[in-house]
């Protein structure tokens, strides 16, 4: 895929917009995460209605150049593509240090909740594919999946050799369980970022660390008293 091909596929999906110009925008953070926004300017500037699902091959081309040039010169965390309605474009792609810094604070910050909805889908799929998890038929006799647990605690380490350990406990009525799952390259990756992050570019914010450790209730965790729930160490 080339530049020319995203730029053809946003052209293609936003025609529907009578413009002058078409504006895709992408605000990416080190912690490997991005915001697209799109925008059309006739004599004033409008946001699109339509969220750009079906654009996500192209959205992670664009993804894929800014995590190559990342530890290059060329690094940038904004990319802009200015589109004409005859396809003729301008790409811009610009690194802002204070943006970087701040988005990758604001995705450190909320970690813990994108790895606790991580480990409650993996834990499903892990235990439904080994038959973990309790079915019962409800009343129409449509079998329905019941939950295997009600609370968990997970338990991350990164040893002296830069890898991942970790330890995944499951509680249901009292009774604790060790669960044996592998987790998934995206999450193992998430976490070695996080740890490069939080002990580097963010030391003077961040208190160093090499465990983590997460309380689960099988549901979202609260933002007002997550230190009741995360723990670092």
């Amino acid at each position: 895929m080339k530049e020319q091909d995203a730029i053809k596929a946003f052209l293609e999906y936003y025609k529907e917009f009578s413009y002058d110009i078409l504006e895709v925008k992408f605000t990416f953070t080190l912690g490997g995460s991005y915001d697209i926004a799109v925008y059309y300017y006739n004599d004033d500037k409008k946001e699109t209605s339509l969220d750009g699902r079906e654009l996500f091959a192209y959205e992670r081309f664009i993804y894929e150049i800014f995590k190559d040039r990342i530890e290059t010169n060329d690094k940038f965390n904004i990319a802009i593509f200015q589109i004409q309605s005859n396809g003729e474009y301008s790409s811009t792609y610009k690194w802002e240090d204070d943006k970087a810094k701040q988005n990758l604070l604001d995705y450190a910050e909320v970690f813990y909740q994108w790895v606790n909805d991580r480990m409650m889908s993996m834990i499903f799929e892990y235990e439904k594919e080994n038959g973990l998890v309790p079915t019962q038929y409800d009343d129409d006799g449509d079998l329905e999946y019941l939950s295997s647990w009600d609370s968990g605690l997970f338990t991350f380490h990164i040893n002296d050799k830069g890898e991942l350990e970790y330890k995944i406990v499951l509680t249901q009525n009292g009774k604790e369980r060790i669960l044996d799952m592998p987790l998934k390259d995206y999450v193992i990756e998430g976490f070695l970022e996080h740890h490069k992050s939080t002990n580097g570019e963010l030391s003077d914010e961040w208190k160093s660390w090499d465990t983590m450790e997460l309380k689960s209730y099988h549901s979202s965790i609260p933002h007002h008293n997550r230190d009741e729930f995360v723990r670092y160490f």
